[in-house]
This record gives C-alpha cells, structure tokens and sequence, in this order.
C-alpha cells in the first residue's frame, strides 16, 4: 500500500498542527468548540471537525483522511 493510500496516524495530524504553531485544543476553541471536541476527527469519521482541521493545514482532507473519503464503486 502506497503512503498517500493510508490514512496520517493521529500522531502526524496533531504533530502537523505543532509545526504550523497551533494545537488541537486552541483549534478546537478558536473554532467554537469544546477544548477536546476535534480530538474525535482523529479516532473517527467526522465531517464537519476534520474540515477543520483540513483547513487549519491546507491539506485536502482525502489526503489527510483517504480511507474515509474513497469513491464507492457500484457493482
């Protein structure tokens, strides 16, 4: 499996957050959330937070997220 295939780890997400000088909690707040509230976009799929966090990183989320966002093929 090529890594653009796999899904960042959510180590890679918060580490990708540090190095542009934020973190997870103060997205969170900064977006209206709770503090902890974004930490689900890392375990599970949630829309609306991993937007978020997309845009925080300017990273399309089906690169961040590819597993969640593959095309369903009809059979």
């Amino acid at each position: 499996m090529r890594e653009q295939d796999q899904d960042w780890t959510p180590s890679r997400v918060v580490g990708e957050i540090k190095i542009r000088g934020g973190n997870l909690r103060a997205l969170s707040r900064s977006s209206g959330l709770q503090a902890d509230t974004l930490r689900n976009a890392l375990y599970r799929h949630c829309p609306k937070y991993e937007r978020i966090i997309s845009d925080y990183l300017q990273v399309p989320v089906e690169q961040i997220w590819p597993s969640r966002y593959q095309l369903k093929t009809k059979k």
